[in-house]
């Protein structure tokens, strides 16, 4: 059988047709983008996520002093959590940036920022419970319930650069706006509630799939490009050897 498929055959011709029944090497259906892009990536991230957390920063003094004229004590031990949950995540952003000793290693600290930021996020979105008990005024609790979704999807939107960091305050935010709802036994709130939830985090799913093809536009993965090119340069090394031995 082997000595019929090589009749009529010159060795480069066999060696051309093993080629095309091999096919190129299987590759993954999704390689992902490049590290260079998610690198970039980090870097938005670490840039963006600071106007984000002066934003947290403003609500929260606001939201302690709003509720500090009535409920003291639920205000004060709210706000020691808040500061706690600011300084740390501040001090992981700011190292970060400074080129600190996380610098060199920036997906560890993307990890780490990402930890911070959920403590962060839960304790935020917490405010409509911890700061107003049940028996108090509507408007008190939707007041502080407004500014705690504003404050949690606008700065996970400036998060959307790494989709888990901005999920850290935005998932909280909506699961909170829910509890307070169903907390009230308003069908109103609840419903209102679960509408601005689904828009928001929706909003911040295209945000990160733009930012993402943005970044592997910008910073494509070289691994096929180098193997194909690797490919075409050994066959142009092995085609004038093997034409002189079909010749002779």
């Amino acid at each position: 059988m082997t000595s019929a498929s090589l009749q009529g055959e010159s060795v480069r011709e066999l060696q051309e047709r093993v080629a095309r029944e091999a096919g190129a090497p299987r590759q993954r259906r999704n390689p992902g983008i490049s590290r260079a892009a998610r690198l970039n990536l980090i870097d938005i991230l670490s840039r963006w996520s600071g106007p984000g957390l002066a934003l947290v920063a403003g609500v929260a003094v606001y939201l302690a002093i709003m509720a500090g004229r009535t409920y003291p004590g639920r205000a004060t031990a709210w706000a020691l959590m808040m500061l706690g949950a600011l300084w740390v995540t501040r001090r992981l952003r700011s190292d970060f940036r400074a080129g600190g000793r996380l610098t060199s290693r920036p997906f560890r600290w993307r990890a780490s920022f990402t930890a911070s930021l959920s403590v962060l996020g839960v304790i935020l979105a917490s405010a409509p419970i911890l700061l107003a008990p049940a028996g108090a005024s509507a408007a008190f609790g939707v007041q502080i319930l407004a500014l705690t979704v504003i404050a949690s999807f606008v700065t996970a939107l400036m998060l959307s650069a790494h989709l888990p960091s901005a999920a850290a305050l935005a998932l909280p935010g909506a699961a909170f706006a829910v509890l307070t709802g169903l907390r009230a036994g308003d069908a109103g709130l609840l419903g209102g509630g679960v509408a601005i939830s689904l828009l928001s985090i929706s909003g911040l799913y295209l945000a990160n799939r733009y930012l993402e093809k943005s970044a592997a536009k910008r910073y494509p993965r070289t691994s096929l490009l180098r193997r194909e090119v690797e490919r075409r340069a050994g066959s142009a090394v092995a085609a004038p050897g093997t034409h002189h031995a079909a010749q002779a």
